[in-house]
Formats: C-alpha cells, sequence, structure tokens
C-alpha cells in the first residue's frame, strides 16, 4: 500500500500548517474534535493557548466557518503577523505610544473591512445608516486627532502727544496789531494679536469606536466576532496596551465577541501599575482556562489519543485523494488506516507516542516515516522507519532551534532521568514552572507538561507539575537495553510504594524531582 502513486502524492500534499489550506471546507472536514469547539462557540471572550502545531489556528477557523453559517454574526479572523512594519518592531527610538497605536489601527482597519463586508452583503432598509457609522470608523481608524493649540501673542500700543504756541506782534505808525495762536496734535495706536496653529496627535477616541461599532451591530441586530490569532507574534512589551485598547473599544460591548490564540510562555495580556492594571484583568475581563495541548497528552489516555490521531491523519489523507478514493482503498476510519498502513497497531502508536499530542509533529513524522518505508520498497510502515523518522525531525525541528545554554540543560536533565533513572518523567516543583528555561524548553517542545499541580501526601502544601521527555532525546535508545522502562504504560510489574503521581489507571512513577540547581546553566 506505501507504493501507491495516489496515496504517496497525497501524502506529500497534506499541508503542515493550517494558513495554507486555502479550501475552508477541507479545514472543515480535516477536523477533529476532542470537546475544544463546544466550548468556544459562545459570546464569552476568551483565550485559546497551545503550543505551536497543536491546532489553535486550525479551531479558530473550524470556529470561523460554523458562526458564518448564522447571517447575524460577523466573523473576522485576524492574523497579528500581518499587523505593523519591521521599523515598528524594530526601531527603539520610535516611542512605545506610537508603536501601540499604530498596531491597534491596523486592527481596527481589519473591523473596518470585515463590517463593510457583512453590511454590504446584507443589505437591507438601514444600509446608508450603517455604511455612515462604518464611514465614521473608518475617519476614526485612519486620520489623527486635530487640535489647535495657541502658539504666541502680541499686544503693541503706542501714544504721541504735541503742542505747540505762537505769538506775533505788528507795530506801525498808525496802527498796532497783535497775533496769536496755539495748537495741539495727538496720535494713540493699537495693535493686539495671536499666533495658532494646528496639531495632529497619533492617538484613537475610544468612545468613537465602540459607538459606531455598536450602531452597526443594532441596526442589524448582529454579534461580531473577531478572532485574533498569533498574538505572541506581537512584541511583549506592546502586547498589554494593546490589550488595553481593546478592552476599551471592544470589551464594554454586549454583542462584540473576541478570542485569542496564543502562547502562553509568550503572552503578556497585562501588566500592574500604581495606577492599576493595563491591558486583561484575567477572569474579569476574558477568560483564560482553554489550553490545547491538555487534549492530547498520550499518556492520560493512549487508547483514546491514539484514535483521535488516526482519525486526524485519514481525514487529511482523504482532503488530498479523489473522491472515493480511501473508500476504494477499504479504509473509512482511523483504525483502518492503521492496520492497513502500518505492519500492527503498536507501529501506529509508535508514531503517536513520537508526536508527543503535537498534530504538526503528527503529520511530519508520518510524512518521514511513510517516505522512509517508500525508499526501502516496503507494503507497510514498520516500527524502524518510524524511529528513524522522529529522530530525522528532533534534529530537524527542535534541536537546531536550542541554544547552547538550553542544550546543557537538557543533556543535564535527560543525562539524570534516562541516563540514571531509566525514565522519561520527572517532577518539578510548581514555583519552577515560571523559570525561563523550562518554559523555553515547553515552548520549543522538547519538553512535555502532563499534568499540572500534582500534591505530595509527604510534604502537605508542595505542589509539582509532571513533565515528559521528548520522544527525541530518546529515540536512538528504543532499540538498546537503555531504553526508558518506566514511563505511564509500563508499571504493571513495579511496586507501588516505590512511586509516585497516581494517575486514573492506579500505576505511578518513580520519585524523580528536579530542582532549581539542574536549570541553572
Amino acid at each position: 500500500m506505501v507504493q501507491d502513486k495516489e496515496l504517496a502524492k497525497a501524502v506529500a500534499a497534506i499541508p503542515q500548517r493550517s494558513e495554507k489550506q486555502s479550501d475552508t471546507q477541507k479545514l472543515v472536514e480535516a477536523f477533529v474534535d476532542p470537546g475544544i469547539l463546544p466550548q468556544i462557540e459562545n459570546i464569552n471572550s476568551q483565550i485559546i493557548y497551545g503550543r505551536r502545531g497543536t491546532g489553535k489556528t486550525h479551531v479558530l477557523k473550524v470556529l470561523e466557518s460554523s458562526l458564518k453559517v448564522n447571517n447575524k454574526i460577523c466573523t473576522i479572523y485576524l492574523d497579528a503577523r500581518t499587523f505593523g512594519s519591521t521599523s515598528q518592531f524594530a526601531d527603539v527610538n520610535i516611542p512605545l505610544p506610537s508603536r501601540c497605536t499604530s498596531l491597534f489601527r491596523d486592527l481596527l482597519g481589519e473591523v473596518y473591512n470585515g463590517l463593510l463586508d457583512f453590511v454590504v452583503n446584507l443589505g437591507g432598509p438601514d444600509v446608508d445608516k450603517a455604511l455612515e457609522e462604518i464611514s465614521r470608523l473608518g475617519t476614526v481608524t485612519t486620520e489623527p486627532v486635530a487640535s489647535i493649540r495657541q502658539e504666541s501673542a502680541t499686544d503693541k500700543q503706542t501714544a504721541k502727544t504735541s503742542s505747540k504756541g505762537e505769538v506775533e506782534a505788528k507795530f506801525a505808525a498808525s496802527a498796532a496789531s497783535v497775533s496769536g495762536g496755539v495748537s495741539r496734535e495727538q496720535a494713540r495706536e493699537q495693535e493686539a494679536g495671536s499666533t495658532y496653529r494646528f496639531e495632529y496627535s497619533d492617538k484613537v477616541v475610544f468612545p468613537s469606536v465602540s459607538s459606531s461599532i455598536k450602531t452597526v451591530l443594532s441596526l442589524y441586530d448582529a454579534q461580531l466576532f473577531v478572532l485574533l490569532d498569533e498574538w505572541s507574534s506581537l512584541p511583549l512589551d506592546v502586547q498589554p496596551y494593546l490589550a488595553e485598547f481593546i478592552k476599551r473599544s471592544f470589551l464594554p460591548l454586549a454583542n462584540v465577541s473576541i478570542k485569542i490564540g496564543s502562547l502562553e510562555y509568550r503572552s503578556d495580556f497585562g501588566v500592574n501599575t500604581p495606577n492599576g492594571v493595563i491591558g486583561f484583568e484575567m477572569g474579569a475581563d476574558i477568560s483564560a482556562f482553554l489550553d490545547i495541548d491538555d487534549y492530547y497528552v498520550y499518556d492520560r489516555n493512549p487508547a483514546g489519543i491514539t484514535d483521535a490521531f488516526a482519525n486526524i491523519l485519514v481525514r487529511h489523507l482523504s482532503n488530498e485523494l479523489p473522491h472515493g478514493y480511501m473508500a476504494a482503498l477499504g479504509i473509512d476510519t482511523g483504525s483502518k488506516l492503521a492496520s492497513r498502513l502500518f505492519t500492527e497497531r503498536k507501529v501506529f502508536q509508535e508514531l503517536v507516542r513520537a508526536s508527543e499530542g503535537v498534530a504538526r509533529d503528527l503529520i511530519n513524522i508520518f510524512s518521514k516515516a511513510y517516505f522512509v518505508a517508500h525508499r526501502k520498497n516496503r507494503q507497510k510502515i514498520e516500527r524502524d522507519a518510524v524511529l528513524e523518522a522522529a529522530r530525522q525531525w528532533f534534529e530537524q525541528d527542535k534541536e537546531r532551534n536550542l541554544s547552547e545554554g538550553l542544550r546543557a540543560v537538557l543533556r543535564k536533565i535527560t543525562d539524570e532521568v534516562i541516563g540514571s533513572r531509566k525514565a522519561r518523567s520527572f517532577l518539578l516543583p510548581r514555583e519552577l514552572a515560571t523559570h525561563s528555561t523550562i518554559q523555553q524548553l515547553f515552548d520549543l517542545r522538547v519538553l512535555h507538561l502532563v499534568q499540572r499541580g500534582y500534591a505530595d501526601k509527604d510534604k502537605p502544601g508542595v505542589r509539582y507539575n509532571i513533565y515528559a521527555l521528548d520522544y527525541g532525546t530518546y529515540v536512538d535508545l528504543m532499540n538498546t537495553s537503555r531504553k526508558p522502562e518506566i514511563g505511564f504504560e509500563e508499571l504493571a510489574e513495579i511496586d507501588e510504594k516505590e512511586y509516585l503521581v497516581p494517575f486514573d489507571d492506579k500505576r505511578s512513577i518513580r520519585r524523580i524531582i528536579l530542582t532549581r540547581a539542574i536549570l541553572e546553566q
């Protein structure tokens, strides 16, 4: 089956990023929902967390498609990577308020375009009023605020007074005469004036923005959903201020909902100042309870995650194959794909484990494993092909992004957990979860969060997070005696008294607790 030409073309054609799929219907058909969509298909403003490749964009795109079915809903999907310009991000000489305002204008420009399309498509008796309000919004969005400022004032007064007197006397034999005159001259001059100039300030008047949006939506009894993806691509210093602008302009409106997709450890939605919080107050302004990573933790539900990822693959392949092609091959479910394309189900489970709950990693490792088998002229994908693909993907996508310092720390953790304990999972005191090294290793997908807030009964008040090392860190050991033997599923023969961290199946892992010292490099 691996040698099937159409199937090989389909494997190579699977888009590695959701935004690369221009056909929205294919995105919808490829979506396998573990229970996320019902939690976000509502009017609440929410933040959706998840590492790169877990499916944030896919979820938002499917939500957009679902909402657009209702013609009373205006849905606007925005990619924050398209905001701003290079100079705004790189030029530190540009004042922070100017950078923030410019980005907010970009966001408002997209909202303006979305509302304009919505109104034009719907039409109706109130279309002229709506277009007038949208025009006002466009003015607020694009034009700076003008004000008049007195620059100088002049006041000149001049006074002049003069007087003149004259007496003349004449004598003659017959008569005598006397004549005289007095003249007075007075002048007064007064001048007053002021000079003014127009000043233009690059600011946005929030009430004007809110008023225009509210009026347009009220005319159509409509709801506005703004789906803002890739938030973490914005500079960290700008994020709280952009959040403040959104809070002032959109969140007070009952008929506007904001959904934001972001990486948790690269987000800063609010900062505390002496005058209060700038940005969002979590829980009060917006909720952030949903993390896509939590839905695909293999160790919590191996069988369920295996089936879910099998369905993801079969749907992506079906999108790239001619209509009915998969059915002709006798494959209509993920489990049938796993049995037909892999030598056994355990080999497919190895692929799912190697992906560590990240859908994009699943697709990439699967593609590499497929072509390893194709190159060797195999009919099915064998375990060795999966191991080789996992090793290649780790080296090409993950390890190369690690700095020398992060590599050294990862090596220390690997030596301690895998080398000394022959395990793949460990405990970390919860206060170290915010340590920059842990955050970076987690963000780069070489550490995976299995469970938050485990309480140690022997140490009341002390809580831990449980992490697992990436499959790629020990893939080279899988065919050797040094492979990790202690995880969440290989524990039947182990005395539970030696172990901690019970799960639903009552199995445990060894007490392996990492301290701050191992993270310092």
